[in-house]
């Protein structure tokens, strides 16, 4: 059991240092939300997943653990937002959409 927790436990540190380091504009908290997220999730996957299958399939376990770590890690992650928190805005949407709508009209 303490070898199966110390492998999820690993697996959720490579799922969330890997999505902190490799894709930083993806994830606007802190690095150590985006690991410890991955670390928690890991572990409780995993976990989870030992009191399904059963115990001494860490072959099965581990890699399920790495799939919901990656799947609840991918919930912290917002590529529409830049770093100031500003959405990004399509120009040439934008130019499209004002030459579409006609101006407003005066009331009288």
């Amino acid at each position: 059991m303490l070898l199966q927790l110390l492998a999820f436990a690993l697996v959720g540190l490579a799922v969330g240092g890997g999505a902190a380091v490799l894709l930083p504009r993806y994830f606007q908290v802190h690095r150590a939300v985006t690991v410890l997220t991955g670390l928690c999730s890991a572990l409780l996957i995993g976990v989870l997943a030992r009191a399904v299958v059963g115990d001494g399939h860490l072959a099965v376990t581990a890699p399920l653990s790495a799939v919901g770590a990656c799947l609840l890690v991918s919930l912290l992650a917002h590529p529409d937002r830049s770093r100031n928190g500003h959405r990004r805005t399509d120009h040439r949407s934008e130019q499209r959409s004002a030459a579409a709508v006609p101006p407003h009209p005066h009331h009288a």
